[in-house]
């Protein structure tokens, strides 16, 4: 019994003494102006007990003697205090504001944010980056409101389709100002929509910023309302887009940091293609033999020729061995042999693409400053060990920035950043639009991608013995793996940029003078090597039977001598061809910035500048012909090609320059009163020698804004409630203005030789280009934006609105001349545009103890009508893929011939403007624009069918970011919609068919027999009765039409989960035992889900544009990345 007394004696000792060790500490917790803060995280210590204050700012815990509290809250800086003996602790959180956050950067020059009336979005290199991807341009989607992103490739060097707030210009392409550091990164070529698209080998260094290394991106500014571009004048017309790269701190010691990416990509698979499979194609081959389009005995003489060319030469191949042909001539014998490709179902993307390719992209950089200096430096390795056969990437990049400080007042920065790009591509010529016919096309496509959506799989890469197995494309042997190594481009672009910024503050630092210098050299040379044991070199020498040198049209036919056959002028040797791009820019600029307070209510900021631009841009274009890859690289030339070359029109070399000089005057003044009301005025006089040279009017442009800000939180009938954090509004009415397409005032003349049957006929002569255009002035736009910016619970919920209305006029537009002038067509200010759009970004944060979740929001909408225009696209421009601009439409707007359905023979037909005339379609008619209605533009040209624009007018992102202690997950969904697609073409060459090409899934719903057009909407494959009965230019013509009809249009709308993406900080305790100053680790996926996307799609990615060349789609990849900071 004494035991248990004692016993019972201790514990409750014990207990007591627990009690008393215990406290209970409360508290009020405000803001630096004594305002409650809701939500604020009181948390013990090394412990994940805690307690949130409520509406009060009032918070109650039981802490032990000795805790310590730690106060975190968003948008403020968090605070420790130790406990000690207190019972009442009350805490005032000061505001936490970024450098990004306090200033915008316009690019000329920092501005408060406070004091600054346009509409801008401010994102990090951390909201923006996703690894695994080398240029920044393509990481934007959905990031910012407004900003639309169009991935039409996903080769690297090809810039995708970047608009801000809409095109703001018809003919011009429309993209937006690239800045990086203050100065304007220029393109190295200018590159239009229609371009951009056309997997030409120039889409290659289509991206302006394709140089930098996203590893040196400190922040971005995406500058969208004419306010906030103004001061940019006749450039800002499409946005700006403002870079600030890394830079040193002051006092910081030396910073050693490593990004290490990691990326491995998915190969492409038919699951994703809507093509038949070996079985099913050569059902489609034997229907053809039975109706007389494939025959075997003649098919080798075809220009193409697959499973069936083959057959025809294993009955030819005769074995003096065995006495036997190859394959007997006999229906069995032949079968059997058909069945071997039949079963083959070729995966040509297994054997095109490389299996788990890694592409690794190093950065190393070195960062720090003292009292009188800073410094930053980096080097980066981009290698991309190629995602198909024909393709690899290396890129090197520097980046070198050193600020010295005189007397801790005057500044001077100097900076070098360089990179340098070896890139392999597969061998690719210009594609072509025939205007007779309606077709696009391009000789000798060899891209991967294309190829094994285009190609058959009855075909093999190998025969039984596992030698390459060939078949015919234009009358020469093929196989792809072969042309892979003889037919490829090697791309090399060099960019370095010298600058020097120097800054001094007067006047007891109220005026501050800057001085910006650049110079920047870049150039690209493009060498397009096809060898001697290439196809396209075989088809030069393809001569071997009479019916092929008649049809051959790589053979000469010499004018001089009519009556000698086509001959052979490339019989040996292969071509080489070489294009070389060359920039050289100059650039000074010269400011002065007044800031100052008077009165403590009085704000005034006066931002006045001057700047010049220099910029020369050279291509030089070569063509050799009979190099001797195999020979020691020796020409050995026929003169005929040359003859042959300039018959056809073909500059076998070539030399173009411009020559650009703009200087610009600009200011800015800005007045705040309070603290609650703002204006600003922006000025910017411009002068380009692109304009024309009638008076000062003309060449000289002034582009404007007057804009407002109401900081209504600061009013009394606000400041007291609580749930409003910020509130302000903002609007603006200004004129901004573009150059466009503009590239000359003086005439242009171009020296040809005339083109006559007989040498000696021939003569140098002069033709006018371009005519002198005295009147030829800036393209203009007015824009009103309205804007609020709204911050709800301390800014845990942020909100910006703006609503926008842009009237562009004397946008260019290609006017038709009578001709007596010299030309029949003008490029003049002529066109008128509106553009009406609505923007809404959200962000939200939600914090309690160690979790943490954000999410923000962008969308925006617009809407766009062009409302004078006189340039006539003609039918194929309308309904290809990148549409045209007529009248009452929006920009770049879809249009389709109107299937009516097919006949009782099951040719497809179409609602025409000619009686009687159903399916023989003119895909050169113009037409005239007149009273145009909602379905079609008017005129001759209101059979056509409105379909919508192709460029997406709805987008959408969203990211959802979650971290709990050391872990982050972060969930990126982007949308876009609007627009309307163009599927890829069904019939390649009309209504001619070969056993070379694959055939959509669509031919299994094909017309066969009469009555068929009752149940289908698929035309019928012609027998050679039918073609004998139509001609044959009529039904290739009609055939061709339905790849452009109501038939072949999906809507563009998509919602795809962009990124996911899990990363991990090691815990600095562990990392100082090991000496390292950071380490997270990151693994992710890029386009791991299509969530939504049209049904007629069938896979095809809604955003590429399987254009062939050097074109390949974005995929899904992984990628793990290791960041070390020492």
């Amino acid at each position: 019994m004494k035991k248990i007394l004692l016993l019972s004696f201790v514990f409750i000792t014990i207990l007591l003494f627990g009690v008393m060790a215990q406290r209970t500490v409360s508290g009020r917790i405000t803001d630096e102006n004594g305002e409650s803060l809701l939500g604020v995280n009181v948390v013990i210590k090394g412990t994940t007990t805690g307690v949130i204050t409520d509406i009060d700012g009032n918070y109650r815990i039981s802490v032990e003697e000795g805790a310590t509290l730690v106060f975190s809250y968003i948008g403020f800086e968090g605070r420790e205090e130790v406990v000690g003996s207190r019972t009442t602790i009350d805490v005032s959180l000061a505001s936490e504001v970024s450098e990004l956050e306090q200033v915008v950067v316009t690019g000329y020059g920092d501005i408060s944010k406070r004091l600054y009336t346009g509409a801008s979005q401010s994102l990090t290199a951390k909201e923006v980056d996703i690894e695994g991807i080398g240029d920044v341009s393509q990481m934007l989607q959905g990031k910012a409101a407004g900003v639309n992103v169009q991935s039409v490739s996903g080769t690297f060097g090809a810039g995708p389709r970047i608009t801000i707030r809409g095109s703001s210009s018809i003919q011009g392409d429309g993209r937006p100002l690239w800045v990086i550091d203050g100065v304007v990164q220029e393109d190295l070529i200018n590159l239009d929509f229609d371009d951009l698209v056309s997997g030409n080998i120039n889409t290659l260094i289509g991206s302006a910023v394709a140089g930098l290394n996203p590893n040196d991106i400190e922040s971005l500014e995406i500058l969208r309302d004419a306010s906030a571009t103004a001061i940019y004048g006749s450039r800002s017309l499409n946005g700006v887009i403002v870079i600030t790269t890394k830079q040193g701190k002051r006092n910081q010691p030396l910073q050693v940091n490593y990004s290490g990416e990691f990326t491995i990509r998915d190969t492409p698979t038919y699951a994703e293609a809507d093509i038949l499979n070996s079985k099913e194609n050569m059902s489609i081959l034997k229907e053809l033999e039975r109706k007389g389009r494939l025959d075997y005995t003649t098919v080798s003489q075809n220009r193409y020729s697959g499973v069936y060319g083959i057959l025809s030469n294993a009955l030819k191949n005769y074995n003096p061995s065995t006495g036997r042909y190859e394959v007997d001539n006999t229906p069995q014998s032949r079968d059997n042999f058909l069945q071997t490709y039949e079963r083959a179902n070729t995966d040509w993307f297994d054997e095109l693409f490389k299996q788990r390719s890694l592409i690794q992209n190093h950065t190393i950089s070195l960062s720090g400053g003292g009292g009188d200096n800073l410094f930053y430096g980096s080097v980066g390795l981009y290698r991309d060990a190629g995602w198909a056969i024909s393709d690899d990437v290396d890129r090197l990049t520097v980046n070198l920035r050193n600020t010295l400080f005189v007397k801790e007042k005057a500044s001077l920065t100097l900076s070098l950043l360089g990179s340098y790009r070896r890139q392999l591509a597969p061998g690719s010529f210009n594609r072509q639009d025939d205007t007779v016919f309606g077709t696009v096309s391009r000789d000798f496509d060899i891209n991967p991608y294309s190829y094994a959506l285009n190609t058959s799989r009855t075909l093999r890469p190998r025969d039984d013995n596992g030698d390459l197995e060939y078949y015919t494309y234009n009358y020469a042997p093929m196989n792809i793996l072969n042309e892979s190594e003889n037919n490829f481009v090697n791309l090399k672009v060099q960019d370095i940029k010298f600058q020097t910024d120097f800054s001094i503050p007067l006047f007891d630092d109220k005026l501050k003078y800057a001085f910006t210098g650049a110079i920047r050299y870049a150039n690209s040379v493009s060498e397009h090597n096809i060898t001697d044991n290439s196809n396209v070199a075989a088809a030069y020498r393809s001569a071997e039977t009479t019916v092929i040198r008649d049809n051959n049209p790589y053979l000469f036919d010499d004018p001089e001598n009519p009556t000698r056959p086509p001959k052979v002028v490339l019989p040996e040797g292969g071509i080489f061809i070489q294009s070389t791009n060359f920039l050289r820019n100059f650039y000074l600029r010269n400011t002065l910035n007044f800031s100052n307070t008077f009165n403590t209510r009085h704000e005034l900021d006066v931002f006045l500048g001057q700047e010049m631009r220099y910029v020369d841009r050279d291509e030089t274009t070569f063509t050799g012909y009979g190099l001797l890859y195999q020979g020691g690289l020796v020409p050995r030339i026929d003169s005929d090609i040359i003859a042959k070359s300039v018959n056809e029109g073909s500059d076998y070399y070539g030399l173009e320059f411009t020559r650009e000089r703009t200087v610009s005057y600009f200011s800015r003044v800005t007045y705040g009163f309070d603290g609650k009301y703002f204006i600003s005025f922006t000025g910017n006089l411009n002068a380009s020698n692109r304009q024309g040279l009638k008076d000062g009017k003309v060449r000289w442009t002034p582009t404007y804004t007057f804009s407002g800000k109401w900081n209504a939180k600061e009013e009394t009938f606000l400041r007291n409630v609580k749930p409003i954090t910020t509130m302000a509004l903002r609007a603006s009415y200004g004129l901004t203005a573009n150059t466009g397409p503009a590239t000359n005032t003086l005439p242009v003349f171009d020296f040809y030789i005339t083109d006559r049957l007989l040498a000696n006929d021939r003569e140098t002569a002069i033709r006018i280009d371009d005519l002198q255009n005295d009147d030829l002035t800036w393209e203009k736009q007015y824009e009103t934006n309205l804007g609020l910016d709204l911050g709800l619970f301390q800014n845990s919920i942020n909100i910006t609105v703006d609503a926008y209305r842009r009237d562009g006029f004397d946008l260019f537009d290609f006017v038709q001349q009578s001709g007596v002038g010299g030309e029949l067509s003008k490029l003049i200010n002529n066109a008128d545009m509106v553009t009406k759009g609505l923007e809404v970004q959200i962000r939200t944060n939600m914090y309690k103890g160690d979790f943490r979740w954000t999410t923000t929001l962008n969308g925006s909408i617009f809407d766009q009508e062009i409302t004078k225009i006189e340039a006539l696209p003609n039918v194929l421009n309308a309904t290809d893929d990148t549409g045209a601009s007529f009248i009452g439409f929006p920009r770049n707007s879809l249009f389709s011939l109107q299937f009516t359905g097919l006949d009782s023979r099951g040719l497809p037909t179409y609602d025409l403007p000619e009686e009687n005339k159903t399916f023989d379609v003119n895909f050169q008619d113009t037409g005239v624009e007149i009273e145009p209605s909602e379905d079609g533009p008017g005129g001759l040209l209101s059979y056509l069918k409105y379909e919508g624009p192709t460029d997406p007018n709805k987008t959408l992102g969203l990211q959802n970011s979650f971290s709990y202690k050391n872990w982050s997950l972060n969930i990126f969904i982007t949308a876009s919609g609007g627009n309307k697609i163009r599927l890829p073409a069904v019939f390649q060459n009309g209504a001619s068919f070969d056993d070379l090409q694959v055939y959509s899934r669509d031919f299994v719903n094909r017309w066969v027999l009469p009555g068929d057009e009752e149940i289908t909407n698929f035309p019928v494959i012609p027998d050679s009765r039918l073609l004998e009965d139509v001609p044959e230019s009529e039904i290739n013509r009609a055939y061709n039409a339905y790849n452009f009809s109501t038939e072949r249009v999906a809507d563009g709308t998509f919602v795809r989960v962009r990124t996911i993406s899990l990363s991990y900080n090691v815990p600095k305790d562990l990392l100082s035992r090991i000496g390292m100053r950071s380490a997270t680790v990151t693994g992710l996926v890029q386009n791991p889900l299509l969530l939504y996307s049209d049904d007629k799609l069938n896979g095809v990615d809604p955003e590429f544009y399987n254009s062939g060349g050097v074109a390949q789609p974005i995929t899904r990849q992984y990628t793990f990345t290791l960041n070390i900071g020492i």
